[in-house]
């Protein structure tokens, strides 16, 4: 999507309804409601490269996903929906071990795209932060919305 920090804005969900499309951030938050409608205990999460309040960049490429992770009779499932080369349903053992592996393919997705075009690693390295997120207010622009994510960090789970 081009100049999507420019014109990006969080939707509710009667427009992500209406709209029927949305980002991971919309998608997240609509089958995070989903799940709290039918009684299935869900979180959601976003997994980025940290971007402070200074980071200004417009034209920056965005390197943020959001996910969800449920969880019934002691199991952890995700639904991937947004990253189409993924969609599905995931099982995993733990729901540590779906943080880790869920950020790793996009570590190693932005590892790979560097090498592809010989770039230096970027000095901040491919980690991903990962924090728990509890709603999407509407109107956010990308940086609100990562700014958001950042007031979280004292819950940062990775």
């Amino acid at each position: 999507m081009n100049d999507f920090r420019l014109k990006y804005r969080t939707m509710n969900l009667q427009d992500i309804l209406n709209n029927k499309v949305g980002t991971c951030i919309e998608q997240v938050w609509l089958m995070k409601n989903l799940m709290d409608k039918i009684g299935v205990k869900s979180k959601m999460f976003c997994a980025r490269m940290y971007e402070d309040e200074n980071f200004n960049d417009l034209k920056a490429k965005e390197r943020m996903h959001c996910f969800l992770l449920y969880y019934i009779n002691d199991n952890v499932y995700q639904i991937e929906h947004p990253n189409f080369e993924r969609k599905g349903f995931y099982e995993y053992e733990s729901e540590a071990a779906a943080i880790y592996k869920i950020t790793k393919i996009y570590e190693d997705m932005m590892r790979q795209e560097y090498e592809k075009k010989n770039l230096p690693e970027p000095l901040e390295g491919f980690k991903r932060k990962v924090t728990e997120f509890y709603e999407v207010m509407p109107g956010l622009s990308y940086k609100e919305f990562n700014l958001y994510i950042n007031s979280l960090d004292k819950k940062k789970v990775m």
